[in-house]
Protein backbone atom coordinates (compact mmCIF):
# COMPACT_ATOMS: atom_id res chain seq x y z
CA UNK A 1 0.00 0.00 0.00
CA UNK A 2 2.58 2.66 -1.25
CA UNK A 3 0.95 6.09 -0.23
CA UNK A 4 2.34 7.78 -3.24
CA UNK A 5 0.24 8.68 -6.66
CA UNK A 6 -1.80 5.23 -7.47
CA UNK A 7 -2.80 5.32 -11.14
CA UNK A 8 -5.67 3.38 -11.99
CA UNK A 9 -7.52 2.95 -15.22
CA UNK A 10 -9.42 5.69 -16.04
CA UNK A 11 -13.22 5.68 -15.24
CA UNK A 12 -15.38 6.59 -17.89
CA UNK A 13 -18.67 4.62 -17.47
CA UNK A 14 -21.14 7.27 -16.16
CA UNK A 15 -22.62 4.62 -14.21
CA UNK A 16 -19.99 3.21 -12.43
CA UNK A 17 -19.01 4.50 -8.82
CA UNK A 18 -15.34 5.96 -9.10
CA UNK A 19 -12.88 3.85 -7.28
CA UNK A 20 -15.41 2.04 -5.05
CA UNK A 21 -16.99 5.14 -4.51
CA UNK A 22 -20.63 5.98 -4.97
CA UNK A 23 -19.80 8.81 -6.92
CA UNK A 24 -20.10 8.62 -10.66
CA UNK A 25 -18.90 10.78 -13.13
CA UNK A 26 -22.01 11.62 -14.43
CA UNK A 27 -22.82 13.26 -11.09
CA UNK A 28 -19.34 15.17 -11.19
CA UNK A 29 -19.92 16.27 -14.68
CA UNK A 30 -23.55 17.66 -13.56
CA UNK A 31 -21.55 19.67 -10.70
CA UNK A 32 -19.23 21.28 -12.15
CA UNK A 33 -21.27 22.56 -14.94
CA UNK A 34 -23.72 24.24 -11.62
CA UNK A 35 -20.30 25.27 -10.72
CA UNK A 36 -19.12 26.77 -13.61
CA UNK A 37 -22.59 27.88 -15.17
CA UNK A 38 -21.60 26.12 -18.15
CA UNK A 39 -23.47 23.33 -20.53
CA UNK A 40 -20.24 21.71 -21.48
CA UNK A 41 -19.97 18.48 -21.39
CA UNK A 42 -17.12 16.36 -20.40
CA UNK A 43 -16.46 14.27 -23.43
CA UNK A 44 -14.92 11.35 -24.52
CA UNK A 45 -11.42 11.56 -23.29
CA UNK A 46 -12.22 12.37 -19.91
CA UNK A 47 -9.93 10.49 -17.25
CA UNK A 48 -9.69 10.08 -13.33
CA UNK A 49 -6.67 8.60 -11.66
CA UNK A 50 -6.58 8.31 -7.79
CA UNK A 51 -3.94 10.76 -6.30
CA UNK A 52 -2.28 10.21 -2.90
CA UNK A 53 -3.33 6.55 -2.52
CA UNK A 54 -2.61 5.25 1.00
CA UNK A 55 -2.20 8.69 2.55
CA UNK A 56 -5.99 9.69 3.83
CA UNK A 57 -8.29 6.99 5.53
CA UNK A 58 -11.04 9.63 5.51
CA UNK A 59 -11.31 10.55 1.87
CA UNK A 60 -10.48 9.22 -1.47
CA UNK A 61 -8.68 11.97 -3.51
CA UNK A 62 -8.86 12.22 -7.73
CA UNK A 63 -7.59 13.75 -10.37
CA UNK A 64 -10.15 14.28 -13.16
CA UNK A 65 -9.10 15.61 -16.43
CA UNK A 66 -12.17 16.36 -18.47
CA UNK A 67 -12.25 16.56 -22.18
CA UNK A 68 -14.63 19.50 -22.23
CA UNK A 69 -17.14 19.76 -25.45
CA UNK A 70 -19.70 22.61 -26.32
CA UNK A 71 -19.35 26.46 -26.20
CA UNK A 72 -16.27 28.27 -24.55
CA UNK A 73 -15.01 24.45 -23.54
CA UNK A 74 -11.38 25.74 -24.10
CA UNK A 75 -11.96 28.73 -21.07
CA UNK A 76 -13.21 26.02 -18.77
CA UNK A 77 -10.58 24.74 -16.23
CA UNK A 78 -8.41 21.39 -17.76
CA UNK A 79 -7.78 19.65 -14.45
CA UNK A 80 -9.25 19.37 -10.82
CA UNK A 81 -8.82 17.66 -7.89
CA UNK A 82 -12.39 15.96 -6.69
CA UNK A 83 -12.36 14.63 -2.59
CA UNK A 84 -15.01 11.96 -1.76
CA UNK A 85 -15.22 11.57 1.78
CA UNK A 86 -15.24 7.98 2.10
CA UNK A 87 -13.87 5.43 4.11
CA UNK A 88 -12.74 2.61 1.28
CA UNK A 89 -9.34 3.42 1.87
CA UNK A 90 -9.51 2.19 5.30
CA UNK A 91 -11.71 -0.88 4.38
CA UNK A 92 -9.11 -2.21 1.82
CA UNK A 93 -6.26 -1.07 4.74
CA UNK A 94 -7.92 -2.96 7.41
CA UNK A 95 -8.48 -6.26 4.76
CA UNK A 96 -4.82 -5.81 3.59
CA UNK A 97 -3.70 -5.92 7.56
CA UNK A 98 -6.01 -8.94 8.06
CA UNK A 99 -3.95 -10.59 5.39
CA UNK A 100 -0.26 -9.64 6.47
CA UNK A 101 1.13 -10.79 9.34
CA UNK A 102 3.89 -7.86 9.38
CA UNK A 103 1.14 -5.38 9.64
CA UNK A 104 -0.73 -7.43 12.11
CA UNK A 105 2.30 -7.19 14.19
CA UNK A 106 2.89 -3.47 13.63
CA UNK A 107 -1.07 -2.91 14.82
CA UNK A 108 -1.02 -4.92 17.70
CA UNK A 109 -4.49 -4.08 20.26
CA UNK A 110 -6.08 -2.20 17.07
CA UNK A 111 -9.08 -3.96 15.31
CA UNK A 112 -8.77 -2.56 11.76
CA UNK A 113 -12.11 -3.62 10.64
CA UNK A 114 -13.80 -2.07 13.84
CA UNK A 115 -11.76 1.05 12.95
CA UNK A 116 -13.05 1.12 9.50
CA UNK A 117 -16.72 1.52 10.98
CA UNK A 118 -16.40 3.93 13.39
CA UNK A 119 -14.50 5.99 11.44
CA UNK A 120 -17.63 5.77 8.95
CA UNK A 121 -19.64 6.95 12.07
CA UNK A 122 -17.86 10.56 12.34
CA UNK A 123 -16.74 10.93 8.44
CA UNK A 124 -19.98 13.16 7.91
CA UNK A 125 -19.42 15.51 10.79
CA UNK A 126 -15.53 15.62 9.34
CA UNK A 127 -17.10 16.48 6.12
CA UNK A 128 -18.98 18.53 7.38
CA UNK A 129 -16.31 20.88 8.98
CA UNK A 130 -14.53 21.33 5.98
CA UNK A 131 -17.13 21.55 3.49
CA UNK A 132 -18.43 24.66 5.93
CA UNK A 133 -15.23 26.09 6.18
CA UNK A 134 -14.24 26.26 2.48
CA UNK A 135 -17.79 28.32 2.05
CA UNK A 136 -17.32 30.72 4.62
CA UNK A 137 -13.77 31.55 3.33
CA UNK A 138 -15.28 32.45 0.14
CA UNK A 139 -18.25 34.16 1.21
CA UNK A 140 -15.96 36.32 3.31
CA UNK A 141 -13.02 37.05 0.84
CA UNK A 142 -10.11 35.13 3.44
CA UNK A 143 -7.63 35.23 1.36
CA UNK A 144 -4.44 32.67 2.30
CA UNK A 145 -2.58 29.99 1.01
CA UNK A 146 -5.41 27.38 0.11
CA UNK A 147 -6.70 25.61 -3.14
CA UNK A 148 -9.47 27.62 -5.23
CA UNK A 149 -12.74 25.34 -4.67
CA UNK A 150 -15.36 24.96 -7.37
CA UNK A 151 -18.16 23.32 -4.61
CA UNK A 152 -18.49 21.60 -1.47
CA UNK A 153 -21.52 19.91 -1.22
CA UNK A 154 -22.47 18.56 2.02
CA UNK A 155 -23.81 14.93 2.64
CA UNK A 156 -27.58 15.21 1.31
CA UNK A 157 -30.69 13.47 3.05
CA UNK A 158 -31.36 11.31 0.16
CA UNK A 159 -28.16 9.53 0.80
CA UNK A 160 -25.90 11.79 -1.58
CA UNK A 161 -22.24 11.67 -1.23
CA UNK A 162 -20.39 14.72 0.22
CA UNK A 163 -18.10 16.27 -2.29
CA UNK A 164 -15.82 18.89 -2.78
CA UNK A 165 -14.15 19.76 -5.74
CA UNK A 166 -11.02 22.10 -6.12
CA UNK A 167 -8.50 22.97 -8.24
CA UNK A 168 -5.52 20.48 -8.60
CA UNK A 169 -2.26 22.00 -7.77
CA UNK A 170 -0.59 18.62 -9.15
CA UNK A 171 1.37 20.26 -11.61
CA UNK A 172 3.44 22.95 -9.76
CA UNK A 173 3.05 21.54 -6.34
CA UNK A 174 3.39 18.01 -3.80
CA UNK A 175 4.24 17.82 -0.15
CA UNK A 176 7.12 17.12 1.03
CA UNK A 177 8.06 13.61 2.10
CA UNK A 178 8.28 12.77 6.06
CA UNK A 179 11.61 12.58 6.35
CA UNK A 180 12.06 16.08 4.67
CA UNK A 181 12.25 18.73 7.29
CA UNK A 182 11.21 22.08 7.24
CA UNK A 183 13.43 24.81 7.52
CA UNK A 184 12.87 28.00 9.38
CA UNK A 185 12.08 30.09 6.54
CA UNK A 186 9.54 27.51 5.32
CA UNK A 187 8.28 27.57 8.87
CA UNK A 188 7.64 30.64 8.94
CA UNK A 189 5.45 30.86 5.87
CA UNK A 190 3.37 28.32 7.75
CA UNK A 191 3.11 30.91 10.64
CA UNK A 192 2.37 33.42 8.32
CA UNK A 193 -0.65 32.03 7.13
CA UNK A 194 -1.77 30.76 10.18
CA UNK A 195 -1.95 34.65 11.35
CA UNK A 196 -4.06 35.46 8.46
CA UNK A 197 -6.49 32.69 9.27
CA UNK A 198 -6.21 33.70 12.99
CA UNK A 199 -7.04 37.19 12.50
CA UNK A 200 -9.99 36.29 10.86
CA UNK A 201 -11.26 34.53 13.76
CA UNK A 202 -10.38 36.82 16.12
CA UNK A 203 -11.88 40.41 14.19
CA UNK A 204 -15.57 37.65 13.78
CA UNK A 205 -17.55 36.08 16.04
CA UNK A 206 -20.06 34.35 13.71
CA UNK A 207 -17.72 31.71 12.65
CA UNK A 208 -18.14 30.15 16.74
CA UNK A 209 -21.75 29.57 16.25
CA UNK A 210 -21.28 27.26 12.88
CA UNK A 211 -22.30 24.01 14.57
CA UNK A 212 -20.27 22.04 12.15
CA UNK A 213 -17.20 23.34 13.35
CA UNK A 214 -16.98 20.72 16.58
CA UNK A 215 -14.83 17.95 14.86
CA UNK A 216 -11.82 18.31 17.12
CA UNK A 217 -9.25 15.36 17.24
CA UNK A 218 -9.67 14.61 20.75
CA UNK A 219 -13.49 13.52 19.77
CA UNK A 220 -12.62 11.79 16.54
CA UNK A 221 -10.44 9.47 19.36
CA UNK A 222 -13.13 9.18 21.37
CA UNK A 223 -15.78 8.14 18.82
CA UNK A 224 -13.20 5.74 17.04
CA UNK A 225 -12.92 3.74 20.27
CA UNK A 226 -9.72 4.98 21.17
CA UNK A 227 -8.07 3.94 18.50
CA UNK A 228 -5.18 6.27 18.37
CA UNK A 229 -4.53 5.93 22.24
CA UNK A 230 -3.76 2.27 21.42
CA UNK A 231 -1.89 2.85 18.42
CA UNK A 232 0.88 5.03 20.77
CA UNK A 233 1.03 2.26 23.55
CA UNK A 234 2.03 -0.37 20.70
CA UNK A 235 4.24 2.18 18.90
CA UNK A 236 6.01 3.03 21.73
CA UNK A 237 6.41 -0.71 22.50
CA UNK A 238 7.80 -1.04 19.14
CA UNK A 239 10.35 1.30 19.50
CA UNK A 240 11.87 -0.13 22.29
CA UNK A 241 12.02 -3.68 21.25
CA UNK A 242 13.19 -3.01 17.86
CA UNK A 243 15.25 0.27 18.35
CA UNK A 244 17.06 -0.52 21.79
CA UNK A 245 20.15 1.41 21.72
CA UNK A 246 17.72 4.73 21.24
CA UNK A 247 14.82 3.89 23.37
CA UNK A 248 15.52 1.28 26.56
CA UNK A 249 15.22 2.53 28.51
CA UNK A 250 14.06 6.13 27.50
CA UNK A 251 10.59 5.33 26.98
CA UNK A 252 9.83 3.34 29.82
CA UNK A 253 8.33 6.79 31.37
CA UNK A 254 6.47 7.72 28.49
CA UNK A 255 5.28 4.26 28.29
CA UNK A 256 3.95 4.71 32.12
CA UNK A 257 2.54 7.92 31.16
CA UNK A 258 0.60 6.82 28.83
CA UNK A 259 -0.94 3.58 30.45
CA UNK A 260 -4.00 5.54 31.68
CA UNK A 261 -6.15 7.76 29.82
CA UNK A 262 -4.32 10.41 27.62
CA UNK A 263 -6.74 13.13 28.42
CA UNK A 264 -6.96 14.76 24.51
CA UNK A 265 -9.99 16.00 25.95
CA UNK A 266 -7.49 18.67 27.30
CA UNK A 267 -6.54 20.14 24.03
CA UNK A 268 -10.25 21.59 23.41
CA UNK A 269 -10.33 23.45 26.74
CA UNK A 270 -7.10 24.32 27.38
CA UNK A 271 -7.47 27.84 25.70
CA UNK A 272 -9.81 29.05 28.17
CA UNK A 273 -8.10 27.78 31.57
CA UNK A 274 -4.78 30.18 29.99
CA UNK A 275 -7.62 32.60 30.07
CA UNK A 276 -6.99 32.71 26.12
CA UNK A 277 -9.74 33.58 22.96
CA UNK A 278 -10.56 30.53 20.66
CA UNK A 279 -9.22 30.85 16.85
CA UNK A 280 -9.97 28.74 13.90
CA UNK A 281 -7.75 26.05 14.21
CA UNK A 282 -6.66 23.15 11.35
CA UNK A 283 -6.21 20.48 13.83
CA UNK A 284 -4.01 18.06 11.89
CA UNK A 285 -1.41 20.53 10.38
CA UNK A 286 1.45 17.89 9.40
CA UNK A 287 3.43 16.94 6.44
CA UNK A 288 1.00 15.54 4.55
CA UNK A 289 -1.64 18.57 4.88
CA UNK A 290 1.15 20.97 3.39
CA UNK A 291 1.51 21.38 -0.11
CA UNK A 292 4.95 23.46 -1.33
CA UNK A 293 6.06 24.02 -4.84
CA UNK A 294 8.03 22.08 -6.75
CA UNK A 295 11.29 22.40 -8.40
CA UNK A 296 12.28 23.36 -11.45
CA UNK A 297 12.68 19.51 -12.42
CA UNK A 298 9.59 18.14 -10.70
CA UNK A 299 11.75 16.05 -8.62
CA UNK A 300 11.89 18.15 -5.34
CA UNK A 301 10.07 20.97 -3.15
CA UNK A 302 11.14 24.04 -2.37
CA UNK A 303 10.36 25.88 0.15
CA UNK A 304 7.40 28.29 -1.25
CA UNK A 305 4.37 26.87 0.65
CA UNK A 306 1.38 26.29 -2.02
CA UNK A 307 -1.52 25.67 0.31
CA UNK A 308 -2.62 23.88 3.02
CA UNK A 309 -4.82 21.18 2.86
CA UNK A 310 -7.53 18.90 4.52
CA UNK A 311 -9.61 20.65 7.01
CA UNK A 312 -11.91 17.85 7.87
CA UNK A 313 -10.41 18.78 11.94
CA UNK A 314 -11.63 22.19 11.62
CA UNK A 315 -12.79 24.02 15.17
CA UNK A 316 -12.40 26.55 17.76
CA UNK A 317 -9.16 25.74 19.48
CA UNK A 318 -6.00 27.55 21.27
CA UNK A 319 -3.61 28.79 19.27
CA UNK A 320 -0.90 26.28 20.80
CA UNK A 321 -2.26 23.25 19.14
CA UNK A 322 -1.91 23.69 15.20
CA UNK A 323 2.01 25.08 16.19
CA UNK A 324 2.87 21.79 18.16
CA UNK A 325 1.16 19.73 15.62
CA UNK A 326 3.55 21.74 12.70
CA UNK A 327 6.80 22.02 14.90
CA UNK A 328 6.68 18.25 16.13
CA UNK A 329 5.74 16.35 12.84
CA UNK A 330 7.53 18.73 10.07
CA UNK A 331 10.07 21.13 11.42
CA UNK A 332 13.72 19.98 12.38
CA UNK A 333 14.77 19.37 15.52
CA UNK A 334 17.22 22.54 15.53
CA UNK A 335 14.53 24.50 14.11
CA UNK A 336 11.87 24.04 17.52
CA UNK A 337 14.54 23.98 19.76
CA UNK A 338 16.82 26.50 18.99
CA UNK A 339 14.09 29.42 17.54
CA UNK A 340 10.44 28.96 19.31
CA UNK A 341 10.70 32.24 20.16
CA UNK A 342 11.82 34.00 16.81
CA UNK A 343 9.20 32.02 14.98
CA UNK A 344 6.21 33.03 17.55
CA UNK A 345 7.47 36.59 17.17
CA UNK A 346 6.94 36.08 13.55
CA UNK A 347 3.64 34.91 14.04
CA UNK A 348 2.48 37.63 16.69
CA UNK A 349 3.85 40.38 14.43
CA UNK A 350 2.03 38.75 11.31
CA UNK A 351 -1.12 38.61 13.35
CA UNK A 352 -0.68 42.49 14.59
CA UNK A 353 -0.32 43.63 10.81
CA UNK A 354 -3.07 41.31 9.80
CA UNK A 355 -5.46 42.70 12.86
CA UNK A 356 -4.10 46.37 12.67
CA UNK A 357 -4.14 46.18 16.55
CA UNK A 358 -2.01 44.54 19.01
CA UNK A 359 -3.02 40.62 19.59
CA UNK A 360 -5.26 40.26 22.29
CA UNK A 361 -2.07 37.32 24.08
CA UNK A 362 1.20 37.91 24.26
CA UNK A 363 4.20 35.93 22.76
CA UNK A 364 5.00 34.36 26.16
CA UNK A 365 1.62 33.08 26.18
CA UNK A 366 2.12 31.74 23.05
CA UNK A 367 4.68 29.91 24.12
CA UNK A 368 2.73 28.73 27.29
CA UNK A 369 0.12 27.18 25.46
CA UNK A 370 2.73 25.31 22.89
CA UNK A 371 4.96 23.89 26.23
CA UNK A 372 1.25 22.54 27.88
CA UNK A 373 -0.04 21.49 24.43
CA UNK A 374 3.76 19.61 23.69
CA UNK A 375 2.92 16.09 25.22
CA UNK A 376 -0.38 15.77 23.01
CA UNK A 377 1.11 17.07 19.96
CA UNK A 378 4.15 14.78 20.42
CA UNK A 379 1.98 11.78 21.45
CA UNK A 380 0.10 12.79 18.25
CA UNK A 381 3.03 12.08 16.51
CA UNK A 382 5.48 9.32 17.35
CA UNK A 383 3.24 6.61 16.20
CA UNK A 384 3.42 7.83 13.05
CA UNK A 385 7.23 8.16 12.87
CA UNK A 386 6.90 4.73 13.89
CA UNK A 387 4.50 3.23 11.34
CA UNK A 388 5.80 5.11 8.65
CA UNK A 389 9.51 3.85 8.41
CA UNK A 390 8.23 0.60 7.51
CA UNK A 391 8.71 -0.47 3.96
CA UNK A 392 5.53 -1.30 3.19
CA UNK A 393 4.33 2.45 3.52
CA UNK A 394 6.93 3.43 1.15
CA UNK A 395 7.20 6.86 3.11
CA UNK A 396 11.04 6.71 3.29
CA UNK A 397 11.35 6.85 -0.58
CA UNK A 398 13.89 5.06 -3.05
CA UNK A 399 17.47 6.06 -2.08
CA UNK A 400 18.94 6.47 1.36
CA UNK A 401 16.41 4.54 2.97
CA UNK A 402 18.12 3.42 5.99
CA UNK A 403 19.66 7.26 6.61
CA UNK A 404 15.92 8.12 6.42
CA UNK A 405 14.81 5.85 9.30
CA UNK A 406 17.76 7.09 11.11
CA UNK A 407 16.57 10.68 11.08
CA UNK A 408 13.28 9.84 11.89
CA UNK A 409 14.10 7.70 14.94
CA UNK A 410 16.20 10.50 16.28
CA UNK A 411 13.76 12.94 15.73
CA UNK A 412 11.52 10.46 17.70
CA UNK A 413 13.67 10.42 20.07
CA UNK A 414 14.10 14.25 20.26
CA UNK A 415 10.39 14.73 20.75
CA UNK A 416 10.23 12.17 23.96
CA UNK A 417 13.52 13.96 25.53
CA UNK A 418 11.59 17.35 24.74
CA UNK A 419 8.10 15.87 26.65
CA UNK A 420 10.21 15.18 29.82
CA UNK A 421 11.96 18.46 29.66
CA UNK A 422 8.76 20.32 29.34
CA UNK A 423 6.58 18.19 31.54
CA UNK A 424 9.39 18.74 34.48
CA UNK A 425 9.44 22.38 33.83
CA UNK A 426 5.44 22.62 34.04
CA UNK A 427 5.40 20.44 37.38
CA UNK A 428 7.72 23.37 39.21
CA UNK A 429 5.62 25.72 37.89
CA UNK A 430 2.68 24.02 39.28
CA UNK A 431 4.81 23.33 42.59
Amino acid sequence: MAPSEHNEPATTDSTAGLFNTSVTLECLERKLQEALNTSATFGPKVSTEQIGYGLGFMSVMLRLKPDWQGEKAEELPNRFAVKIPSTVTMESFSKQVNGEEKLKEGSAGLNMEELAKSCAGVLHQAHASEASFYKMIKKDGLKFKIPKFYLANHFGSNGENGLIIMEDLGAIATTKPLYETLSLESVKAVLENLAKVHAYSLLNDEWLSNSDFKMTFAKFEKQTGNSFEKMIRSSMEVLKKDHPALFDPLIDRLIEICKEDMGFHYMDTIHEKLGLPPVLTHGDLWSNNMMWRKTEDGKGTTGELAAIVDWQLVHPGCIGEDFVRLLCSSAGTDVRREHLEELFQHYHTSLKARMGKEPPFTVAQIISAYKHLFRYGALMVIPMFESFMRAEFGMMGTENIEQHRHDVLIRAKCLIDDIYEIEDELALERA
